[in-house]
């Protein structure tokens, strides 16, 4: 009786080790699906994502700003991204 019992545990474990590597298995490709769904695979398609999105933001913000408050908003930002292009083009040339 007990060499059945213990060939049971045995199967049973060797059992519940394969479903855990299964799981593991199964929550990595969720993991790796999600992601793929979040994040864009190429620049092409963060480009076809944002601009829908600032076009939105843009369309909302001119009526609730207004258009010279706006336009200014656009102009730092467009320069500030510049400086942070710049910066990071200098730091990655130092190295």
């Amino acid at each position: 009786m007990t060499a059945v019992k213990q060939a049971d545990r045995a199967e049973r474990k060797a059992l519940l080790a394969t479903r855990a590597e299964l799981d593991r298995q199964r929550v990595a490709l969720a993991v790796h699906e999600i992601k793929a769904i979040v994040t864009p695979s190429s620049v092409d398609d963060r480009v076809d994502s944002a601009r829908p999105i600032a076009a939105a933001v843009i369309s909302l913000m001119g009526p609730l700003a207004g258009r010279r408050r706006l336009a200014l908003w656009l102009r730092v930002a467009s320069f500030a991204l510049v400086a942070i292009r710049l910066a990071r083009n200098w730091r990655d040339g130092k190295r």
